[in-house]
């Protein structure tokens, strides 16, 4: 056991290549200055991969790994990450689910599980407390996920054991392939299921009966987590995730003005009243939740052909409103193919779109997607699409390898309506009328992701912010990028951007639980060197700085032409020197080597070096 609480300060290593299994300490070091979770996983993938390795090549590694909180009574706990070297963008891929697969790999006795080489046929990965087993999965490659999970129950007796598995996108190393666990829960940005997929590794299984220490007293503890519930009480904001989750931003970012809509040709969506949260709650069933979360954001909806978890606001954007899909239920339905067949809505959505887009302007047509005509709004076309994405066939080849990738193989001036950063398709806030996640969009470590830097929590709910300037947005968007890690790698669910959760309770949960002494600051001070960490590993994959800190053309020379938001532009250049200043880089947006020297990352200025 850890000589800190709620850790194990156990690593699980398997070599799929080989059937090798080993354990392996957690330094404490480590603990102390990344935490657990994304903090770590970046740690391991910096140390471990080569530069220039193959993400969907047996050189690449994917980490499962909890974080100190996962599996205590403090609530909002519940996430694993899964990480690994993203096919999509070349970055770390790190990604998060809930639902009950963290607190299990937690109870089995181990922090993390790194799975590196690659198997000679479908395996899936069997963790039961102290025991290991590689089993047979020939049976189940070609399932879809739901289907997966449910044999696998099924082949172990029943047991009450927590799955997470690849579908056929996985499979097939559709390049935006989630992993989904329960159904419901996914890791869905940057490929994680591609990553399996490639190491013939159908899924992990994890069924735990070990408890966790903690370092306080378990009155201590509990004054923490009374604590938390006092907070989470008095937020507004908490009541409302209850009833309509994230869906309960989708009406207000509409009536702003900066909705995307139909591949951010517009931030105006005719047809909301159809996908707001109003709409939802009319097909309501019943709430649930993640494990042990008091909140149940979640819900499940019962239409007249499909039932299915509520879509949030990110799937209702990439399904709904980019693609002028409209109707409640076939939003719903897309929602539930991509999770059987496994794969980010985000991405998907945007990546449709982006053919939609195409097609729209006669540089996609009807002979190179096989006579299927791409008209917006087409809910019929929308989920062939996501089926032949799914299975690679026909047009859906190009469209698996993402936007970005798409564009270049169809050319013909095809890549001005990629709506992609670094790779990564860009989520449902459009930059032009929230200029703090435009400047997110632009330098987050993982490509254009709303959860690197979520500026949307003061730009749409703190009154004093104004979401139109461009004053202060460099300091917002450094100080919440940071407090992200920290939340991503204590694991704190990311909501903790909107339920109040401040520095000082983050240390106080952190503190109660690990013995560790975590002030403020020295969260902070953990939070930037992640972002550190992990802007290295991007300059050691030949990312180049400001010159690949840009976002699409389209919101920098168009403006958003209707709504509250109307006439506005991004002017990303005039927020990346501040920016840059702020976090203590130089004018290229290279951390210098007196930063590297201050968050004790001095071991990697030969990245620097090598970079010029």
């Amino acid at each position: 056991m850890s000589a800190y609480g709620g850790y194990y300060g156990k690593l699980l290593r398997i070599n799929l290549s080989d059937g090798g299994t080993k354990e392996e300490t957690l330094p404490q070091r480590v603990m102390e200055r990344y935490l657990g979770g994304r903090g770590v996983a970046s740690k391991i993938l910096m140390d471990e991969l080569e530069a220039g390795v193959d993400p969907l090549g047996p050189g690449n590694k994917i980490v499962f790994i909890t974080g100190p909180l996962t599996g205590t009574v403090v609530p909002t706990t519940s996430r694993l990450c899964i990480s690994a070297k993203s096919p999509l963008t070349g970055l770390p891929g790190s990604g998060f689910c809930g639902g009950s697969l963290g607190p299990e790999l937690k109870f089995c006795g181990y922090d993390g599980l790194i799975v590196e080489g690659k198997a000679d046929k479908p395996v899936y990965i069997l963790v039961e407390d102290g025991t290991v087993e590689i089993r047979d999965a020939g049976a189940l490659w070609g399932k879809d996920s739901f289907d997966t999970e449910t044999l696998i129950k099924e082949e172990l007796g029943n047991r009450p054991v927590e799955v997470a598995c690849i579908g056929q996108a996985g499979e097939k190393l559709v390049r935006f392939a989630c992993v989904v666990h329960d159904a419901h829960f996914v890791v869905g940005r940057r490929g994680m299921g591609a990553v399996m997929g490639s190491k013939n590794l159908k899924a992990v299984a994890f069924r735990g009966t070990k408890g966790i220490n903690v370092a306080q007293s378990p009155e201590e503890t509990f004054k923490a987590y009374d604590e938390m519930l006092d907070i989470m009480n008095k937020n507004p904001v908490v009541s409302i995730f209850h009833d309509h989750g994230t869906a309960s931003s989708v009406g207000l970012v509409n009536e702003l003005g900066f909705m995307p809509t139909r591949n951010f040709q517009s931030g105006y969506f005719e047809k909301m009243s159809a996908l707001d949260e109003n709409a939802y709650m009319r097909l309501s069933v019943k709430p649930f939740s993640c494990w042990g979360c008091p909140v149940y954001c979640r819900r499940l909806l019962k239409g007249k052909e499909v039932t299915w978890s509520r879509p949030e606001h990110q799937t209702t954007f990439a399904l709904g409103t980019l693609l002028d899909n409209g109707e409640t239920e076939e939003v719903v339905r897309a929602n539930l193919l991509c999770n059987k067949y496994g794969m980010d809505t985000i991405s998907a959505g945007g990546t449709i779109a982006f053919a939609m887009e195409c097609y729209q302007r006669g540089i996609v047509t009807e002979k190179q997607t096989g006579g299927l005509p791409l008209e917006w709004g087409d809910s019929g076309a929308i989920n062939k699409l996501i089926e032949m994405i799914a299975m690679r066939e026909g047009f859906g080849d190009v469209l698996a390898e993402g936007s970005k990738r798409a564009a270049c193989l169809i050319g013909n001036g095809a890549e001005k309506y990629a709506m992609q950063v670094k790779g990564l398709e860009v989520p449902g806030y459009d930059p032009r009328g929230a200029k703090g996640i435009g400047l997110n969009y632009a330098t987050a470590p993982r490509g254009a992701d709303h959860n690197d830097g979520w500026t949307i929590a003061e730009e749409l709910y703190v009154e004093e912010v104004d979401r139109l300037t461009l004053d202060g947005k460099a300091v917002l968007t450094k100080e919440i990028q940071d407090k992200s890690k920290t939340i991503d790698s204590s694991i704190f669910c990311m909501f903790a951007l909107d339920f109040g959760y401040s520095l000082e309770f983050i240390s106080t949960c952190l503190t109660a639980v690990t013995g560790m002494r975590m002030s403020p600051e020295k969260i902070e001070e953990i939070g930037e060197r992640i972002t550190n960490l992990e802007r290295l590993f991007a300059l050691r994959e030949g990312f180049r700085g400001k010159k690949d800190d840009i976002v699409p053309a389209r919101f920098i020379e168009e403006a958003l032409p209707s709504g509250e938001s109307e006439g506005e532009k991004l002017d990303l250049e005039a927020m990346l020197g501040e920016y840059y200043g702020v976090r203590g880089w130089d004018g290229d947006g290279i951390p210098t080597e007196k930063k590297l020297d201050e968050l004790g990352l001095e071991e990697y200025s030969g990245v620097l070096k090598k970079n010029g």
